[in-house]
């Protein structure tokens, strides 16, 4: 997973189903944050702004 990835939410993510998590656009990359061994953010179709583990996210599009 890398910036500019479409993502959506995994069969693990809680919010799977949600409208206002529909897809969103990986915005950052993080390696090692808080506890976690990679994290990434993602700028949600609803303009939310959250960290996210990428374990718990598919892939729409990969940038390229």
């Amino acid at each position: 997973m890398q910036v500019g990835d479409l993502v959506k939410p995994g069969e693990m993510h809680g919010l799977r189903g949600m409208d206002h998590r529909a897809h969103g656009l990986v915005i950052a990359y993080h390696q090692k944050t808080d506890g976690f061994k990679e994290a990434v953010t993602v700028r949600w179709n609803s303009g939310d702004i959250e960290l996210e583990i990428p374990s718990w996210l598919e892939v729409i599009n990969e940038s390229r």
